[in-house]
């Protein structure tokens, strides 16, 4: 498949009959191997994934994030999204 972004996944993963948060990161960190923004750590759970922000490392809690992305997103903030450069949002 390749590189996919975040927001990507997330909607992939929601679409899914059993969709859930751990499978939602496994994925991210399949397809973002090779993407340095992108951290893994063997002390993360399941369920975290770490990125590297311009401001340092911020690690994510992605529970619930399957859930709360059920809800559809305003229109222009998706052009927003498919506009950015950085191909982990996009």
């Amino acid at each position: 498949e390749g590189r996919m972004g975040l927001i990507a996944v997330l909607n992939e993963e929601c679409v899914r009959p059993r969709g859930n948060d751990t499978a939602f990161v496994s994925k991210v960190y399949a397809m973002n191997k090779e993407n340095a923004t992108l951290i893994q750590d063997k002390f993360y759970r399941d369920y975290e994934f770490g990125i590297n922000h311009y401001a340092g490392q911020v690690v994510y809690d992605a529970n619930s994030f399957v859930q709360k992305n059920m809800d559809t997103l305003p229109t222009d903030l998706l052009e927003c999204i498919k506009k950015s450069s950085n191909s982990l949002i996009c």
